[in-house]
């Protein structure tokens, strides 16, 4: 939890200083960054060892998809985090099904979610 509360403080620090244009754009970037750090962290624990624990962790990435949801911003961003939430929201389901022991799906989802954040990262890091 320590690496996710750095990143999100190196992210809400490069958003300050990036000075996204519109002060919406700010508000609903500097909402989001803390969100990513979490998303980003939470990719690898879906594949833990223990069933509980990749349970967690995919509960804890569909708790910060609802966060996300709840972000409004100019249109552009509302773009991003919609796309960003629906490949939240794949990753989480492909996360399941690899609990149960299906892996097939989950590697284009997790390539899915991560191109997703990034993408939301870049529009608000210019």
């Amino acid at each position: 939890m320590k690496k996710l509360s750095t990143l999100a403080s190196l992210a809400v620090g490069i958003l300050m200083l990036s000075g996204c244009s519109q002060a919406s754009t700010i508000a609903a970037c500097g909402q989001v960054a803390a969100q990513a750090a979490q998303v980003t962290g939470v990719i690898g624990s879906v594949s833990s060892p223990t069933p509980e624990a990749a349970q967690a962790a995919l509960d804890e990435v569909q708790k910060v998809a609802e966060n996300i949801r709840g972000v409004d911003g100019p249109e552009e961003f509302v773009t991003l985090r919609d796309s960003w939430t629906t490949s939240i929201d794949a990753f989480a389901a492909e996360g399941e099904k690899a609990i149960a022991g299906d892996i097939t799906g989950l590697d284009a989802a997790t390539t899915e979610m991560r191109a997703a954040t990034d993408a939301m990262l870049a529009y608000c890091t210019p």
